[in-house]
């Protein structure tokens, strides 16, 4: 049998995801924000309405994961958790002096590199783009491993 080489799809999409952080880490160094950008400016603007659980919910991330990066965000000055009078069960989130004089800077820079790259793309190619992205998202999601190679037995 003759061996096709096949490029992941993800491949591409991860290169793309390092190139854009390595972008914004270069243009974000001095705020002293390390990473999670997204994660702090969401925190920031939902502050004290956001619960761990829900930050996970919109990270698509596991809770033990969103645990290390509130405590990354945390130690470093950005992000402190309350409990919920409510509920003292949950945390809230909420943005430091600090995460909060940081989060319009972060958000000024993913607006500025959105617009670099895609500058000569129109607004009709961006509007298939995410929807294909959303397409294919939803079909990863009805993915098993058996659909994926149903010939590989152990």
């Amino acid at each position: 049998m003759e061996l096709k080489l096949i490029e992941p799809l993800s491949r591409k999409l991860n290169h793309l995801g390092r190139a854009y952080i390595s972008q914004l880490a270069k243009q974000l160094g001095p705020l002293g924000v390390s990473r999670y950008y997204y994660a702090l400016t969401y925190i920031c603007y939902h502050d004290g309405r956001l619960t761990q659980k829900a930050l996970a919910n919109e990270l698509g991330k596991d809770k033990s994961l969103v645990v290390n990066i509130v405590d990354t965000l945390t130690e470093q000055g950005f992000v402190y958790r309350e409990t919920n009078p409510a509920d003292r069960r949950e945390h809230l989130l909420k943005g430091t002096a600090k995460g909060k004089k940081a989060a319009p800077h972060i958000i000024e820079a993913f607006d500025a590199l959105n617009k670099s790259i895609t500058a000569n793309i129109s607004d009709d190619e961006l509007k298939i783009f995410n929807t294909v992205l959303r397409k294919m998202e939803a079909n990863m999601k009805q993915l098993t491993s058996t659909e994926i190679n149903p010939q590989i037995k152990s």
